[in-house]
């Protein structure tokens, strides 16, 4: 069984590309270091459908964008169950104690906590192993769909990004359409 739900926004990129909540495997969704609003209002379009478990890793979850999205309608925001994790030891144990089930399952934007330079590059490394681990085994259950953002410059000593992108069965990236300036001039 799988959910698929198409995405349409005006301002990005191949956009209108799947994200494939299918039983048995996750996805990487690599998303533009911009708002995770238009992700938000996807939640609350999901939850229409289908109850939702979100994992936010960096404080992107939003319930009011939600329930702008929902229209206020709270049989809908209901059907999200969110959960926090501000550090990446609690990221790890916010995955390890989520357990499998029929449910799909987005994580938002896990690497966030990953590139804290408070913790030890091993520690960070071995943190992420276990991750991947457990999105292997939560992807069992409703599938799991995981958004994270490209690093920034010169914080990914370890590899932590691309290591993630190589142990994801599916990637898919959304790129920011550039805007041109249509400023006049003065003479």
């Amino acid at each position: 069984m799988g959910v698929f739900f198409f995405l349409g926004f005006n301002y990005f990129v191949e956009m209108n590309n799947l994200i494939d909540l299918h039983a048995g495997y996750w996805n990487l969704h690599i998303w533009p270091n911009q708002s995770f609003e238009p992700l938000l209002s996807i939640c609350a379009k999901l939850a229409e459908h289908i109850p939702l478990i979100v994992l936010d890793c960096n404080r992107r979850y939003d319930p009011s964008i939600v329930i702008r999205a929902a229209r206020g309608r709270v049989e809908i925001t209901d059907r999200i169950q969110s959960q926090r994790a501000f550090i990446c030891y609690e990221v790890a144990k916010l995955l390890q104690r989520t357990r499998t089930s029929k449910t799909p399952i987005l994580v938002l934007d896990m690497l966030a906590s990953f590139y804290d330079e408070n913790v030890a590059l091993s520690m960070r490394n071995s943190l992420l192993e276990d991750s991947i681990l457990h999105l292997k085994r939560l992807s069992n259950g409703g599938g799991v769909a995981v958004f994270v953002q490209p690093p920034p410059a010169q914080s990914d000593p370890l590899g932590l990004f691309k290591r993630l992108q190589s142990a994801a069965p599916k990637v898919s990236t959304y790129l920011v359409e550039e805007q041109k300036s249509m400023q006049p001039g003065l003479f």
